[in-house]
């Protein structure tokens, strides 16, 4: 038994870790995007003052009496922008480095999740090693939300007790459901409401979607995502402003 809380603790460190270095490349991120455009609006501003420095020679060579010729040959119509393309290569190898970074940790910390947290939690040989529901839950949602910080995720802890235990179905429903929302669907806000009794517990997801680009594709996504969901659960609304979703377990 000692040896299994060792390997827990080590774990759970493994996974902080992975989380605090995904959150920091992120951080770093953002900062190499920022001085990209910076560059790139620098080279567009420059662009277009000579362009537009062109435009307003040519309507005078045309209209003004003077005498252009000598102008012409001083006439520039080149600018250097080589120091500055320079500067965007570099930044754009920074931020293709700093993406596949980001790849490779949030691989390694989807493997964790598939491989130890859902699967040590489908625990079903020996009594002492059953897990509550609550809670479990409450730890499975609190790891979603360290793995996306962009989304809110409201979930109120509770000190209800329930003979409901977690199992390998709603799990994989579970890992469904969040995947298909953010990467799919697109969400903002998911409050999350529990309702607890000793032998039966209901789950109730209210999300704020994005606003769809194809309204037929969104209404197609309910379908799709009722295929994949486990038995637990259920469509309850599927609007472009609001979806509803319920997952029910009952001992």
């Amino acid at each position: 038994m000692e040896k299994k809380i060792d390997k827990d603790h080590l774990i759970n460190q493994l996974y902080d870790y992975l989380i605090n270095e995904v959150n920091c490349l992120k951080i770093e991120k953002d900062k190499i995007s920022t001085k990209l455009n910076f560059y790139k609006d620098d080279k567009n501003k420059k662009l277009n003052v000579v362009k537009d420095g062109n435009k307003i020679y040519r309507i005078r060579k045309i209209f003004s009496p003077l005498d252009f010729n000598q102008e012409d040959e001083n006439q520039n119509n080149f600018i250097d922008t080589s120091e500055i393309d320079h500067s965007i290569r570099l930044e754009e190898k920074n931020l293709q480095e700093i993406n596949n970074k980001i790849n490779i940790l949030s691989e390694y910390l989807q493997g964790l999740e598939e491989n130890y947290f859902v699967a040590d939690s489908d625990y079903t040989a020996d009594e002492d090693e059953k897990v509550p529901f609550i809670p479990a839950f409450d730890r499975l949602v609190k790891h979603v939300k360290m793995i996306h910080p962009e989304i809110r995720i409201n979930n109120s802890l509770t000190g209800n007790t329930s003979e409901i235990l977690m199992n390998f179905s709603f799990l994989k429903g579970f890992q469904v459901l969040i995947d298909y929302l953010i990467f799919e669907t697109g969400v903002y806000v998911i409050n999350i409401e529990k309702y607890i009794d000793k032998y039966k517990i209901l789950i109730k997801f209210n999300i704020k979607p994005k606003l769809p680009k194809d309204i037929a594709v969104f209404k197609n996504s309910k379908r799709i995502l009722e295929e994949k969901l486990s038995k637990e659960y259920s469509v309850i609304r599927w609007k472009s402003n609001s979806i509803i979703i319920q997952a029910l377990m009952e001992s």
